[in-house]
């Protein structure tokens, strides 16, 4: 849409002309008379006004004061006689975005105001843009029902409000990058940076440049200051995802910012503080790398402050049908069978595997429903998994109770939470539906939420 301009000038036939310049251009309200233009602003909203300084009972002042005490977001350009420039540099001490001097050409008076007009537009899409990415990291967006989630919820709760460094561990593929997301965009940090590096990813090396900045000419090719992820993260959040993979001399650098909140950016002799919420991330065991001598055991302490561990998908079986309906997205229908095999397979890539999957059989099958045979053969040949410890009958409890919670999962999904249309759907009596969702814990309400 295009933006709303009001032009304030008491001369009319200067008035008459800007109007009919800028028609097209934006969407054009005009008022040779100032009294009219102040009524104007009381009832309704522009993005940009543009008034003459010198008018007679309201000038431009008096209009700059009516707009800043209405409204925040709109800008005020100020048009003023070469000698009052000192009167409009006041009026921008006020709170004008700019001023321009008479007599000037409409091509000048063009592009000052399409520079505004393209300010105000990129900073509207930053700002929908954070509103999206807020809206896309919130917690409640990590789905999952299972036990082991809810604790990952109640952490993400509690330790959002904290300011302390955290540490998420998790195999590959759980989904730890997004809790750390989750963690900053519901903490007091939100409206800063959140920044991401992966120490596995990048050579001791650069890594040290990446994380702490070099000076110009403190290494071959070092041809100008270079900031580092600390100093440009300051006041919101760093990620260091796979911080098992840091080399010793990278450790010991960590430890020290950790502690003082001070660094020293390679080649420089002198100290720069930063205020960084640091979440660490690994997949690996930091305690038996502890003894075997690959990490410290101080920068260990220092970023488990707050922990969490997030479960496998093979532990959290009952999630798959959750996970499976969000990454179809209505896109297509899910044949039952497919809940009860997925439940069966053993997920070494987790979450993201899932993910993976979904894609590439929505993308491939030309079928609207997704059945077994839209699944790799890997899939369809797993055998049920179970602790092969257990008593006969314990593993056949087992494996009904994956099955039930799966299948009421999907019905529940599949009727918004509506438990006679799920009853029905199963062939099964409202009362001995309502008696599994109890011995399963499964709530209605749940699936009304998420279909919401």
């Amino acid at each position: 849409m295009k933006g709303k301009l009001l032009i304030i000038e008491d001369d009319k036939i200067f008035c008459s002309m800007l109007r009919r310049h800028f028609e097209g251009e934006y969407r054009i309200v005009a008022f040779s008379d100032p009294g009219e233009a102040v009524k104007f602003l009381r009832k309704d909203r522009v993005d940009v006004v543009l008034t003459d300084l010198n008018m007679p009972e309201i000038d431009g002042l008096e209009i700059l004061n009516i707009v800043k005490a209405g409204s925040f977001n709109t800008d005020v350009v100020i048009m003023t006689a070469f000698g009052r420039v000192d009167t409009a540099v006041e009026a921008m001490k006020k709170g004008a975005y700019d001023y321009i001097a008479k007599p000037f050409t409409m091509d000048e008076l063009s592009l000052q105001l399409a520079n505004i007009f393209d300010k105000r537009r990129l900073f509207e899409e930053n700002i929908n843009l954070r509103k999206v990415v807020e809206t896309t990291y919130r917690p409640e967006n990590i789905l999952g029902e299972s036990d082991r989630m809810k604790e990952v919820y109640r952490f993400i709760e509690l330790v959002s409000k904290m300011d302390a460094t955290a540490l998420i561990t998790g195999e590959s593929g759980t989904g730890k990058e997004l809790v750390a997301r989750a963690l900053h965009f519901s903490g007091k940090r939100k409206d800063r940076r959140f920044v991401s590096i992966n120490c596995s990813a990048i050579p001791e090396t650069l890594l040290e440049s990446e994380l702490f900045g070099y000076t110009k000419g403190s290494f071959t090719g070092a041809g100008s200051d270079k900031q580092g992820l600390f100093e440009y993260a300051d006041g919101g959040t760093l990620l260091l995802d796979e911080i098992a993979d840091a080399s010793p001399s990278i450790q010991a650098k960590l430890l020290r910012v950790l502690q003082e909140r001070r660094l020293r950016p390679i080649g420089s002799g002198s100290e720069v503080a930063v205020d960084v919420r640091v979440i660490c991330a690994t997949n690996r065991d930091l305690r038996e790398m502890i003894a075997e001598g690959k990490f410290r055991e101080d920068l260990f302490y220092r970023i488990n402050v707050v922990s969490v561990h997030l479960p496998p998908l093979r532990e959290r079986r009952e999630d798959i049908p959750l996970l499976l309906t969000r990454f179809v997205n209505k896109r297509k229908k899910i044949d039952p069978r497919v809940d009860a095999i997925l439940a069966h397979y053993n997920w070494p890539g987790n979450v993201r595997e899932l993910k993976n999957l979904v894609e590439k059989v929505v993308t491939l099958s030309d079928a609207d429903t997704i059945g077994p045979g839209d699944l790799p053969q890997e899939m369809l040949s797993v055998p049920c998994p179970f602790d092969d410890k257990l008593s006969y009958g314990a593993a056949k409890k087992k494996v009904i109770d994956d099955f039930n919670r799966a299948i009421i999962n999907r019905v529940l999904i599949r009727s918004d939470g509506n438990v006679s249309k799920a009853a029905e759907e199963l062939q099964l009596d409202r009362a001995n539906f309502l008696r599994l969702m109890r011995k399963y814990q499964i709530s209605s309400k749940e699936f009304k939420q998420q279909q919401e």
